[in-house]
């Protein structure tokens, strides 16, 4: 694993930088795919480094992306250790001029991720962990490890441009929030300990949470379904995560904040 990680790190780090070499560019090649979501040429760029610098790295493991045909499920099902690749999450984002997007590269292993690299192009940060070896966040040259916050007072990670009523009907507490735009960026805060929470409602994939769950578990929070049931990676036909919860120190008693009897929709 200490084999892989590095190379990983430099990886989502040169597919940084070929996203904010077409960011705020007058032509980013904004496109909607056939499930209505946005692609531009800085997606498929990073992808395009993303999954050349892994063939070489690693010819024998196969790769999921969400900018590459998903393999059907026969195909698959089988794969022991797999990539799996958000290569910009937070395409919305980026078209916005917010900064908020991330590149994504998780493994994983039996159906679990066991390695985890998000990648903050626009401010030169990364956050990474690998299974059983703790969770770390880098900015330049130092490396720190990264901690969810012991309870105090409830914070709650969510999007600039979701409206909070949408998720406050589901917790039963008061909170304060601080917004942020990338999926995967949220559950970084959580796990360094800015934020305890973060409830995503609406469509995700599975390379959504791949590399954030390895992360957020490894500072000591943990992410499951909105009914508290496990994410599972690659054991359906369909790669469309449930919605989910991002949360942070155990210490909270997350069963009673969060009513799962309303299905996050």
């Amino acid at each position: 694993m200490d084999k892989l990680l590095e190379p990983c790190i430099t990886l989502a780090q040169s597919a940084g930088d070929a996203i904010m070499a077409i960011y705020k560019k007058d032509d980013i090649g904004q496109q909607e795919k056939s499930d209505n979501t946005p692609v531009t040429k800085a997606d498929l760029a990073a992808n395009d480094v993303l999954v050349a610098g892994l063939k070489a790295l690693a010819p024998d493991i196969p790769i999921m992306s969400e900018e590459t045909p998903i393999p059907a499920l026969e195909d698959r099902q089988h794969w022991q250790r797999y990539w799996l690749l958000d290569p910009m999450d937070g395409t919305g984002e980026f078209i916005l001029e917010s900064g908020d997007f991330a590149v994504n590269i998780a493994l994983i292993e039996n159906n679990h991720p066991v390695l985890g690299v998000i990648h903050w192009p626009a401010k030169d940060v990364t956050y990474f962990a690998t299974a059983n070896n703790g969770a770390f966040k880098r900015k330049g040259e130092h490396d720190k490890q990264i901690f969810v916050a012991p309870p105090e007072s409830l914070t709650l990670a969510v999007s600039r441009r979701q409206k909070i009523e949408a998720v406050s009907q589901y917790l039963n507490a008061q909170f304060a929030t601080v917004a942020l735009g990338s999926c995967s960026l949220k559950a970084c805060i959580v796990a360094e300990g800015k934020a305890d929470c973060f409830l995503r409602i609406g469509p995700t994939g599975e390379w959504d949470t791949g590399a954030s769950q390895v992360i957020v578990e490894e500072a000591g929070g943990c992410i499951t379904d909105a009914e508290f049931n496990p994410l599972t990676y690659n054991q359906r036909e369909s790669t469309e995560n449930p919605d989910f919860i991002v949360m942070g120190h155990p210490d909270w008693e997350w069963q009673k904040m969060i009513n799962p009897h309303q299905r996050l929709v």
